[in-house]
């Protein structure tokens, strides 16, 4: 098989010739945007041999106000698509797409209304949502908006699909029914107008402690999360989810220490703990910048 047959066959839950396997980090500031980041993913691509790659999103969601107090959210208005922010974002797509994307599915980043809420309003969504829900919200879901249109639009300038970041379902952070009423509904915004579109969506629930059960109805083709920490392990996710998953390794674990002989050994325990079908290795979240390339290219080779 060639990397896009063996995604698409994982996807699928079929045979397999090998388990595929990717990972991703943030690059160095100085490679994080424009051209620099187009040759800085596709050298990772390379140096790795992923299986599928996904484009890192260094491009903060801006508002054309200043949040300073909940009241102020209502006051948001959906980024338009020709907003800077987002045309940069869908040129690096495009660059990379142009160079890999017959070799390998490309996704992208897009995170979701209330982190990219926490980046246009100082980090200030959970404090406050709190105090006034229904104009966090109402800001929530102009987000939710531009957000869509900008996710169809990635997978328009040639993304197989979207990487989704979703945040906030966290344990300790809000009450489930908090989560539900004002987080859940502006992630089902961007993930429902993705539906139809792009063959690998792939979602990310991001955190520790996470209440997995409510993202169990969120759309996408694969899921990933956290399965090594205090989350559901694949196996138990696979039950929940019921679609391929992606992940098995820490993120801050052997593959980042080493040596190859203990990454190989941690690969194959995942594929002997999960089984070979509906599963692409991946690990909790992002590595570390500095991890050495040639530890994952090992990760992903011990697949066999």
């Amino acid at each position: 098989m060639n990397k896009i047959e063996r995604v698409r066959a994982a996807l699928a839950g079929a045979e397999v010739d090998r388990v595929p396997a990717s990972f991703w980090f943030h690059f160095p500031d100085e490679q994080k945007r424009g051209g620099a980041s187009i040759q800085a993913h596709l050298d990772y691509y390379r140096a790795s041999n992923i299986d599928y790659l996904k484009v890192m999103n260094e491009h903060p969601y801006e508002t054309d106000i200043v949040i300073q107090s909940p009241a102020d959210w209502r006051r948001v208005r959906p980024a338009p698509l020709s907003a800077p922010f987002y045309q940069a974002q869908l040129d690096e797509i495009k660059g990379i797409v142009d160079a890999v994307g017959s070799e390998c599915l490309v996704i992208t980043t897009i995170f979701g209304p209330f982190s990219s809420g926490n980046a246009a309003g100082n980090a200030m969504v959970a404090a406050h949502l709190k105090k006034d829900p229904a104009s966090v919200s109402q800001g929530l879901a102009a987000i939710a908006e531009s957000l869509a249109g900008f996710a169809v639009a990635c997978i328009e300038a040639g993304a197989a699909g979207i990487y989704y970041s979703a945040q906030g379902g966290e344990e300790n952070r809000f009450s489930a029914e908090e989560f539900a009423g004002y987080v859940k509904p502006h992630d089902l915004t961007v993930l429902n107008a993705i539906r139809g579109h792009g063959e690998f969506n792939l979602l990310h629930i991001c955190g520790d402690h996470m209440r997995l059960p409510l993202y169990a109805d969120y759309p996408s083709h694969a899921v990933n999360w956290a399965a090594t920490k205090h989350n559901l392990n694949l196996k138990q996710g696979y039950s929940l989810f019921k679609r391929t998953v992606v992940g098995g390794l820490n993120d801050r674990g052997v593959v980042v220490a080493g040596p190859a002989a203990q990454i190989r050994d941690a690969v194959h325990q995942v594929l002997d703990d999960f089984g070979r079908h509906a599963l692409m290795i991946g690990a909790d979240c992002t590595f570390p910048t500095d991890i050495d390339v040639r530890h994952i290219r090992t990760a992903v080779e011990a697949t066999v």
